[in-house]
């Protein structure tokens, strides 16, 4: 219902807006600076209703950023131009109670980040907001300890034994999530905790029984691995399968493809384009019948899905600091709604393209992989000669 009264209040925005002097600042919406083809229906922003939030890790009591170092500074950026504030909330919760409130375009400082939400202190007014609600352009505080906003490090990557749930906590009691990975499919993993592998599930974490998994494999803190089976960055991202949708087993296939064209080693000033390089997305290239966005509106064409698998590798070659980003687009200020807000990247067309490129003095193998059931894993290793 919220969604509907959010639409509801958009239109009425947009026929205030239509009175305004032609000053006034023009009103955006999620879809603004979405792609006109290339992009698959489930790469579409996501609305606060559908926003997967993580309860306050820290209990029952108010939010606080006591023994916590402050990580990043940035403003307040809502998605609409008729926004003035963003509510502190209490919890992670859209429908906790308020702390307090930040004006748009005031300075927060952030001390620490979560999938959906970050937890924040401005005036003395400390609680947690949206990611929605920030500039991902933050001020690291401190580069030599903490990464850039948004990077999320994984410090183990492991073979999935049989079908297995993504509990909501660390509980086999616990509700599950949507997706089950397949069999044989790897994952990256953040850490354990009560013998549970925490991943990141969409816009939350998620949880997997670590009876279920087997070949772990440390992922190097640094560019010196521990072996040439040691990673030096990884990460994982979820999608739904067999759900029956018309274009849902193409979007899957899609996924599968792409992690054949990704895989490769990238010599040292090597870039990779990935419109270039995974693309064309057309059948002749291997590429399969899914959802797309054309001209605003949804049809069957081929490579939907791909902007998941160049989103996976935006996450994973941003936890290496010797790799230069070139070009990268989100989803327009939604973003996509299968990873944490502000790390995804868009491909399809020239204006929405992933580009990067290493600058180590040594090359670089990536290894992309699924199945077509729930799971997408990219490795980097470093690759001596």
């Amino acid at each position: 219902m919220r969604f509907k009264r959010w639409i509801f209040l958009l239109l009425c925005c947009v026929l205030i807006a239509a009175a305004l002097p032609a000053t006034a600042e023009p009103l955006k919406t999620l879809l603004d600076e979405a792609v006109e083809e290339g992009v698959a229906e489930e790469d579409l922003p996501v609305d606060e209703d559908q926003t997967v939030v993580e309860m306050n890790e820290e209990g029952l009591g108010p939010p606080s950023i006591a023994g916590l170092s402050p990580l990043y500074t940035t403003k307040v950026k809502l998605l609409t131009s008729s926004g003035n504030s963003v509510t502190v909330r209490y919890a992670q919760d859209t429908d906790s109670k308020g702390m307090g409130s930040v004006g748009k375009g005031e300075v927060v400082t952030i001390y620490k980040v979560y999938p959906a939400f970050v937890l924040i202190e401005r005036n003395g007014v400390v609680g947690y907001i949206l990611r929605t609600c920030i500039d991902e352009n933050c001020t690291v505080l401190d580069p030599a300890l903490t990464p850039p906003y948004g990077v999320m490090p994984t410090s183990y990557v492991a073979t999935v034994t049989e079908d297995a749930p993504v509990y909501k906590s660390p509980s086999t009691a616990a509700p599950t999530n949507p997706i089950i990975i397949g069999e044989g499919n790897k994952i990256a993993i953040m850490e354990f905790v009560n013998g549970f592998a925490k991943v990141v599930y969409w816009r939350s974490y998620g949880y997997v029984d670590a009876r279920l998994l087997k070949d772990m494999t440390p992922v190097s803190a640094t560019v010196e691995p521990y072996s040439e089976e040691t990673p030096i960055a990884a990460f994982t991202s979820f999608f739904a399968y067999n759900t029956g949708a018309v274009g849902n087993e193409g979007r899957c296939k899609n996924i599968v493809r792409s992690c054949e064209l990704m895989s490769r080693v990238l010599q040292p000033e090597e870039e990779l384009n990935f419109n270039a390089h995974i693309g064309p997305y057309s059948r002749a290239n291997g590429y399969f019948p899914a959802p797309i966005l054309v001209d605003g509106g949804t049809q069957i064409g081929s490579g939907g899905g791909t902007c998941q698998s160049s989103s996976t590798m935006y996450n994973t070659i941003r936890q290496l600091p010797g790799v230069t980003i070139l070009m990268r687009r989100p989803h327009g200020p939604g973003s996509a709604r299968y990873l944490p807000q502000h790390t995804d990247a868009a491909v399809g067309n020239s204006n929405l393209n992933l580009i990067f490129r290493n600058d180590y003095d040594f090359p670089l193998r990536i290894l992309a992989e699924s199945d077509g059931r729930g799971a997408l894993t990219i490795q980097i290793f470093r690759e001596d000669a």
